[in-house]
C-alpha cells in the first residue's frame, strides 16, 4: 500500500471516528447546556444501547440497522423515566450532582455486567467485512454507513434546534433559563425533552458503535473520556463548538497515525486540546 493509499485510509476513518465523537458529546453538551448537569452516566447510556441492539439482532433476528428503531423508542422510554425518577431531583444539587451521575454510571454498568458478563460482545451484521472501493481505497461499508448515520442525526438534530419551535425553547432556556420562563417558557418541560434527547442519541452511538467495535459493560469510560474532551475543546455548552472539537479530536487521532504508532495518536489529541485550553479557557466556542 502506498502513502496516498494509506492517508486516504485514514482520512475516511477520520470522518468515522469524527461523527461518533460528534454524535455521542452532542447530547452531552445539549444536557450541560440546558441542566448544568455534568452527567457521567451519559456513557453507560451508549452502553445501554448497544446492548440492546445486541439483543434485537440476536434474539429478535433483526437487521442491525432496522435494530435501531426499537433501540431509539427504548432509549427515549429510558431517558423518560430517568429524568422523571432521578435527574429532576440534581436540578438544584449544585456541584455535588457530579458524584451522584458517577454513581449512576457505577450502577448501569454493573447492572449490564450482571446480565451479560464482562466479556466483549459484538454486534453481528451481514455487511461483515463487505468493502468499498474507490478507486485504489478500500474501506468497511459498514463503517461508511455508521458515519453517514451519525452526521445525519446530528444534522438532523442541529435543524430541529434551529428551525422548530421546541428547538429554538430549548436554545433560549440554554442562554438564559430565568428569562425563558419569564416569556412563558416551561423550562422544566425543555429540561425533560433534552435529557430525552441526550439519552437518545447516546444510546443510538452505543448501536452503532457496536456495529464495528466489540464492547462490555465498563467501555463506556472510554466514549466519556473523548466526549468530555471533546465538550471542553469546543465550549462545554456550545453545539456548534462540539461540532468542531469532534472532527478536530477525530481527524487529529486518525491522521498522525501517518507518523506515529497509532497507540500515541491519541495523546496528540489531548496535547492538541491542552494547548488550546491555555489560549483559551472557555474552549473554542461559548455556549450559544
Amino acid at each position: 500500500m502506498d502513502y496516498t493509499t494509506l492517508a486516504a485510509q485514514l482520512f475516511l476513518t477520520g470522518i468515522f471516528l469524527s461523527s461518533l465523537y460528534v454524535l455521542v458529546t452532542f447530547g452531552l453538551t445539549m444536557i450541560f447546556g440546558v441542566m448544568g448537569i455534568v452527567n457521567f452516566a451519559h456513557a453507560s447510556f451508549a452502553i445501554l444501547g448497544g446492548y440492546l441492539c445486541l439483543v434485537a439482532v440476536t434474539s429478535l433476528g433483526m437487521n442491525p440497522f432496522l435494530a435501531l428503531v426499537p433501540v431509539v423508542v427504548f432509549m427515549a422510554l429510558v431517558g423518560w423515566l430517568t429524568f422523571d425518577f432521578f435527574a429532576r431531583y440534581t436540578l438544584d444539587l449544585g456541584d455535588s450532582h457530579v458524584v451522584i451521575y458517577y454513581a449512576l454510571l457505577l450502577i448501569i454498568s454493573n447492572i449490564l455486567a450482571l446480565i451479560y458478563g464482562l466479556d466483549y460482545k459484538f454486534i453481528p451484521s451481514s455487511l461483515g467485512y463487505t468493502q468499498l472501493q474507490l478507486g485504489p481505497v478500500k474501506y468497511p461499508v459498514i463503517k461508511v454507513l455508521v458515519a453517514l448515520l451519525s452526521l445525519a442525526t446530528v444534522g438532523g438534530l442541529s435543524l430541529y434546534l434551529k428551525f422548530s419551535e421546541t428547538g429554538k425553547k430549548i436554545r433560549a432556556v440554554s442562554q438564559s433559563k430565568e428569562s425563558a420562563e419569564i416569556l412563558g417558557i416551561d423550562s422544566f418541560r425543555i429540561q425533560r425533552i433534552t435529557w430525552v434527547i441526550g439519552v437518545v442519541s447516546a444510546g443510538l452511538m452505543g448501536a452503532l458503535v457496536g456495529l464495528v467495535n466489540p464492547f462490555s459493560p465498563y467501555a463506556g469510560t472510554t466514549y466519556l473520556i473523548v466526549a468530555f474532551s471533546v465538550a471542553i475543546l469546543g465550549g462545554m455548552g456550545s453545539l456548534f463548538g462540539t461540532i468542531v472539537a469532534g472532527f478536530i479530536v477525530g481527524m487529529t487521532e486518525s491522521l498522525c497515525s501517518l507518523i506515529l504508532p497509532s497507540q500515541i495518536s491519541p495523546v496528540v489529541s489531548f496535547l492538541l486540546i491542552i494547548f488550546v485550553l491555555m489560549l483559551k479557557p472557555e474552549g473554542l466556542f461559548r455556549r450559544a
